[in-house]
């Protein structure tokens, strides 16, 4: 290309292009890349002594010029068989099964390398979190109706409101569906299994190759609200609902909203639930107005659950999306909390 080529590197040059000239490998089968292989190879042999006699000196130099060019070039066209060939045989990746061609080409790839996590911010205003060694594939300008990405490994999403174009997750054999949300997705190195947990706003999970574009859930499909969360077992195809390993406050309460005072049992389970966006089930209703008095204030959803068993013996243990509290019983006395 700078022209810098001698003439007999030319020559080499010129013999190969002329043994590889109205060939096209990609319409040929496996005898037909054999017999082009042959070709080539019977090209380059021929090339080597194609030049006139020269003198004798100028012949050896000559010879050892070819020799060490056809030998570059036999390796680069074995290595390029080789890879021709393997590349027909590479398995495609699941992630991208329903892309074609040319919408894997227009992803953009980012691989976090790093120790700590590392932040990517979107066209759309969304931003996305990796965790260390995850990947994500994303285009630089969502166009059509939905804006989709592809998530190897686990991440953290905070996605920007766009109600007219949802915003799509593909993880593994799921699609995680989302208008303007806080999420995050989790796939686990030794089951296989991927969760996906929702802090703020709404998703949809279902299986990636029955997920479309609109925000509904179909027959196999899961509907996930605030602090709650499902796990998808790829063997079975089950999904296995829940409620998230630190819930957070759907609606943030007022100062002192969970200093009681003598205060029922069915209110103060009320206003966790209005608090946090989970149900919360009495099984023996027969203490439903047991007084309360405790100070909950500092005390995450699960703490201040375990503070009433004390206080009322009973038992709390998450059902699907449902804590159920079981047994109890009324206590003549106060509790202090400092």
């Amino acid at each position: 290309m700078e022209g810098s080529s001698s003439q007999e590197e030319k020559q080499i040059m010129d013999t190969w292009y002329a043994s590889v000239q109205g060939q096209d490998s990609g319409d040929l089968d496996a005898e037909g890349k054999g017999q082009l292989e042959e070709k080539i190879w019977a090209g380059i042999q021929n090339g080597r002594h194609a030049k006139t006699q020269p003198v004798a000196a100028e012949r050896r130099v000559g010879y050892r010029l070819y020799f060490k060019l056809a030998t570059a070039a036999s390796v680069i066209l074995v290595l390029g068989f080789l890879y021709f060939f393997s590349d027909l045989k590479r398995p495609v990746n699941p992630l991208f099964q329903n892309l074609s061609s040319q919408e894997l080409a227009a992803l953009s790839k980012i691989e976090n390398t790093r120790s700590s996590q590392r932040v990517i911010r979107l066209t759309d205003g969304s931003h996305i979190t990796l965790e260390k060694g995850a990947t994500l594939y994303y285009p630089k300008l969502f166009s059509g109706s939905s804006r989709k990405v592809y998530l190897e490994g686990n991440a953290f999403f905070n996605i920007a409101s766009n109600p007219k174009k949802p915003f799509l997750v593909f993880s593994g054999d799921i699609v995680t569906k989302v208008l303007g949300t806080s999420f995050t997705v989790h796939k686990s190195d030794v089951s296989g299994n991927i969760e996906v947990a929702v802090l703020t706003g709404k998703v949809i999970v279902e299986k990636a190759d029955s997920g479309n574009e609109t925000f509904h859930a179909g027959a196999e499909g899961v509907y996930l609200t605030p602090n709650k969360k499902v796990i998808f077992v790829p063997e079975s195809e089950e999904y296995i609902t829940g409620i998230v390993d630190k819930p957070v406050f759907v609606q943030v309460p007022e100062p002192g909203a969970f200093i009681f005072e003598e205060t029922s049992l069915s209110q103060v389970l009320e206003k966790l639930e209005k608090a946090y966006g989970v149900e919360i089930k009495l099984e023996n209703t027969n203490i439903s107005n047991c007084p309360v008095t405790a100070d909950l204030s500092d005390e995450s959803l699960y703490v201040k659950l375990e503070i009433l068993n004390a206080l009322l013996h009973t038992k709390s243990t998450v059902k699907d999306t449902t804590i159920l509290m079981t047994g109890g019983t009324c206590t003549p006395f106060k509790a202090n909390q400092s």
